[in-house]
């Protein structure tokens, strides 16, 4: 990827980033609640037996200790999250990008995929020309996958078998989709401009 010289890029969406902050403002408010449910533990929280499905075992009672679990909870949970949506995309590369070899792609579980154009079966334009939707169709999944980490890997795979395609809105990304659709086009990929909104022939794919 070092090599390649990109003539247009698309920036991430800021719902990521958006997204990774309100995680972190949860974060930080479970481990308030934990700091609170503390503070009221002595006097409203006793040890108790339970059973639960035939199970017995010694657990703290009150709505204190309720509240702390509850919070406990939540501060392991959305660390992962956070992990998930940081490695599932390079946030420092671009979410999407053209090259005179290919398209980079950097989102939705491709983590900084290179797919070269003989790799693509054809591109879709969808949607209205005001929030357009790209969709691409891969050839072969194995050789799009490939460098890939395992996890991501196998997750991509699992989604992409019986559709073998990714969909590109401004959900993902920051950046002038219609253009980039045209420069594939005149790469001479089959495609099939299917948005509204613009006069223009709409181009069916070939074969």
């Amino acid at each position: 990827m070092e090599n390649l010289q990109f003539i247009a890029v698309a920036q991430h969406s800021k719902n990521i980033r958006k997204g990774i902050r309100n995680l972190l403002i949860l974060i930080a408010f479970c481990i308030v609640l934990m700091i609170i449910s503390r503070l009221f533990y002595e006097g409203r929280v006793h040890e108790a037996v339970v059973y639960r499905k035939g199970v017995k075992f010694i657990t703290d009672v009150g709505w204190p200790a309720s509240l702390f679990a509850v919070a406990s909870w939540g501060l392991l949970a959305f660390p992962f999250f956070i992990i998930y949506l940081v490695f599932k995309q390079d946030l420092r590369q671009p979410a999407l990008a053209i090259s005179n070899d290919g398209l980079f792609i950097n989102q939705q579980m491709l983590r900084k995929g290179f797919v070269p154009w003989d790799n693509i079966d054809h591109v879709e334009l969808r949607g209205h020309s005001s929030s357009p939707v790209m969709r691409v169709f891969f050839k072969d999944i194995t050789k799009l996958l490939k460098g890939q980490f395992f996890i991501s890997k196998s997750i991509a795979k699992a989604t992409l078998k019986s559709n073998p395609s990714i969909g590109i809105s401004k959900n993902e990304v920051v950046g002038d989709l219609i253009g980039m659709f045209d420069f594939i086009e005149e790469k001479g990929i089959a495609v099939n401009d299917r948005m509204q909104g613009r006069s223009k022939e709409i181009n069916q794919i070939a074969g």
